[in-house]
């Protein structure tokens, strides 16, 4: 096949498929749907991007891949989704080669599939609009508990020169029913925006503890139409988030903003969904969703739906924003969502609740309804640990605390069979002292 040279031309990039120019200056941001072939699951962008569409061979000036990390849209046993940027803002080829093994070089990655790309437009730190094109690689058919190699990138077409990402290595999930002693180990974060070096200093805090999966409970940055904070975020976070998938709650800064929605792998409709992992089962919900009458509506019968669909899980995890239950003199507990939800975490028996926004570390007494429990047998735990690197706000006491602090914080939580433990720490790396720690038959 013979291909036709790309050109440029005034106000426009002309890219090449099948030796017929394509015009990328156009922008539809319609939004879309695409069936991710092997997977079987489908990617779906917002108005605000485009349609996912498998690449075109078309090279910008410097398709150096950044902004790596990874995420996941199917079983966290069996796949994983790799998310990535590049330097210029004009590249369309998309590439990722993996294989089974740890540290592998890139001449042993046998396996190469076409990613996927779609753009979203969002102002730059220019004062200029700009399409930013997004690429994933899907990796689906893995084996569970398994560690893998892989990089990102593209090839140039006419040159042949390779831009590619270094070689990074992950692992799947473990499958309990092959494996029963298996042990996860979540990290638990949230709240960086506009504190990116101490986001960096709490990562590396986090990334010695050697989390399986990172829970990121929202506020990456202060508005979500801000991309430069979008290029910090994930940026500091590469050396991390290339290694660990990383599944995140909406939080209220981010304000729905396409940046958000493009920039994340996440499952279902990426607001509200739930994700197996080891003995855990992680309920995720957007508590500042566009329309807030979905609150008590749409979005809480997503969470019972949710909630009942797991009730068989070992280990009970509920994550979102705002705290139903905070001390902080900043926001404090959310009544709207003590009523909304709270019940529901009551009758189903939900173990723990993680949530971020008050910029502290609080754990509370175990409770059910607003009655403090004699133990966490009748009563979940809720949990802020509210800041990796947004301001502090001051902590305070209610009836329902067990334990506050001013602090910057974030959080391993072990799971098992038989066994939770939830760990907090600060920005230095000392243990925070009091979190939870539950045992079952």
């Amino acid at each position: 096949m013979r291909w036709t040279s790309c050109i440029a031309l005034v106000g426009c990039i002309v890219g090449c498929v099948k030796g017929n120019p394509v015009d990328l200056g156009d922008f539809h941001g319609t939004g879309g749907t695409l069936a991710i072939e092997g997977c079987g699951y489908s990617v779906t962008t917002r108005e605000g991007a485009e349609p996912p569409a498998t690449p075109i061979e078309l090279i910008g000036p410097d398709p150096t891949p950044k902004l790596i990390h990874l995420g996941l849209i199917g079983d966290p046993k069996t796949s994983a989704v790799a998310v990535w940027r590049t330097n210029d803002e004009v590249t369309r080829s998309s590439t990722i080669r993996y294989a089974k093994g740890a540290n592998l070089q890139p001449g042993d990655l046998s396996i190469e599939k076409q990613g996927i790309v779609f753009g979203y437009q969002s102002g730059g730190g220019d004062g200029q609009e700009h399409v930013y094109p997004v690429h994933q690689g899907h990796m689906c058919g893995l084996e569970p508990g398994t560690t893998y190699s892989y990089q990102v990138g593209s090839a140039d077409p006419f040159t042949h020169a390779e831009h590619f990402s270094p070689v990074y290595t992950f692992h799947t999930a473990p499958d309990i029913v092959a494996n029963p002693d298996a042990e996860v180990v979540l990290g638990f974060v949230g709240d960086s925006r506009g504190g990116y070096d101490i986001w960096s200093e709490m990562l590396e805090q986090l990334q010695m503890r050697s989390p399986d999966i990172v829970m990121f409970s929202g506020d990456a940055v202060t508005l979500g139409i801000t991309q430069p904070e979008w290029e910090d975020f994930f940026g500091r976070a590469e050396p991390l988030f290339a290694t660990v998938p990383m599944i995140s709650a909406h939080g209220n800064h981010e304000a729905n903003a396409i940046n958000y929605y493009t920039q994340m792998a996440l499952p279902g409709d990426e607001q509200n969904y739930g994700i197996d992992y080891g003995y855990a089962h992680i309920t995720v919900a957007n508590d500042t969703p566009e329309d807030p009458n979905d609150v008590a509506g749409a979005f809480r019968d997503k969470l019972q739906a949710d909630f009942a669909a797991s009730q068989a899980a070992r280990w009970k995890l509920f994550m979102h924003h705002q705290p139903m239950w905070s001390a902080s003199t900043k926001h404090g507990s959310s009544v709207d969502l003590q009523e909304a939800w709270q019940p529901l975490v009551d009758q189903y028996g939900i173990d723990l609740v993680l949530n971020g926004h008050d910029h502290d570390y609080e754990v509370t007494l175990p409770l059910n309804g607003q009655n403090v429990q004699a133990s966490t047998a009748t009563g979940a735990v809720y949990i802020v640990a509210g800041s990796a690197g947004a301001e502090l706000y001051d902590n305070g006491m209610g009836f329902w605390t067990a334990y506050s602090e001013k602090t910057y914080s974030a959080a391993t939580i072990h799971v098992r069979r038989d066994r939770m433990t939830f760990a907090g720490f600060r920005q230095d790396g000392s243990a925070i002292p009091t979190g939870f720690d539950k045992s079952k038959p």
